[in-house]
């Protein structure tokens, strides 16, 4: 099967903040913020804590989380010269094959090279390591017959 499709700058930056969101370390870190905003904002109902001091957490919450939310998707994206180039994608039951329309480079790749398949709203990711990934919009299918057929080919054969 053949695809070609160009990524929507927008669910690009979407499919990033999910991949951010699911990581083990961002999880850790959301849940220590939120035990700090619990407790200083028990601290303050028990004047504990100063309004200067609830302020600046509150501060820091919410400038931490845009970077999160922001920051970091955009950078990834603007530095990915892939989310910007038409991509030829053909599968198959041995893999696929990545080739983009700037340049005659491809890549081959089996399905063991894969360590994962996620299917979300939008997007496969296939992961090649922990934060390694490819992305596939759904968007790139013609049928939902061609994006299930994929599904199941990745799902299968990636260990």
């Amino acid at each position: 099967m053949h695809l070609e499709f160009s990524y929507n700058k927008e669910d690009v930056l979407n499919a990033l903040r999910y991949h951010f969101m699911q990581q083990g370390e961002t999880k850790v870190f959301r849940n220590t913020l939120f035990i700090l905003l619990t407790v200083a904002v028990a601290g303050y109902a028990y004047s504990i804590v100063t309004v200067g001091a609830m302020l600046g957490i509150v501060a820091m919450i919410i400038l931490i989380t845009l970077v999160f939310w922001y920051l970091l998707p955009v950078s990834i994206y603007n530095k990915a010269a892939t989310f910007k180039d038409d991509i030829r994608l053909r599968y198959s039951e041995e893999g696929i094959i990545i080739s983009t329309r700037s340049s005659e480079f491809q890549r081959e790749l089996s399905w063991s090279n894969f360590t994962k398949v996620i299917e979300a709203k939008n997007f496969f990711f296939l992961y090649r390591g922990k934060k390694n990934f490819f992305l596939v919009p759904t968007s790139a299918f013609e049928t939902e017959a061609e994006q299930k057929e994929f599904g199941r080919l990745a799902k299968n054969n990636i260990p």
